[in-house]
């Protein structure tokens, strides 16, 4: 009875242990996808999202987008829109948090302007050995 006692804490140690550069590297995957934002690389937006991701987006649709495709065609939109005025994004996450459980994680932020603060919530998933943005969801705030 010891025996497997013993057994069943190992695995369920196993199942649920981190790895311990999980943050360090959920930290470098959300800093991927804030790059190839702020550089306006749509190919490179969409590549940071998992196969079967989801992402509501506050301005673009107010269904929840299905998909990398999907998602991506809606960056790709943005992307196409917003080249013509400007060269490159500056978007800093500020009180960003970062949790980790497994092959989970979650990231929170915001990033607050004179007008609205926007509100960003980000779920990945270790896929492979990389971590994917598996949910996305976008929300606005207006400051009065």
């Amino acid at each position: 009875m010891k025996r497997v006692l013993l057994a069943l804490l190992l695995l369920t140690g196993c199942a649920t242990a981190t790895h311990p550069n999980d943050e360090a590297d959920v930290r470098a995957a959300m800093a991927s996808f804030m790059s190839a934002l702020n550089d306006l690389d749509a190919d490179r937006i969409t590549a940071t999202f998992a196969a079967d991701a989801t992402a509501f987006f506050p301005l673009a649709q107010p269904q929840r987008a299905n998909g990398r495709a999907e998602i991506g065609a809606i960056f790709h939109t943005f992307v196409e829109k917003t080249k013509p005025k400007v060269d490159k994004l500056n978007i800093v996450p500020e009180d960003m948090t970062v949790e980790t459980s497994g092959d989970l994680a979650l990231v929170t932020f915001q990033v607050k302007g004179s007008a609205i603060s926007a509100r960003r919530t980000f779920v990945f998933r270790r896929i492979g050995g990389r971590w994917m943005i598996e949910h996305l969801h976008a929300s606005d705030f207006r400051v009065q």
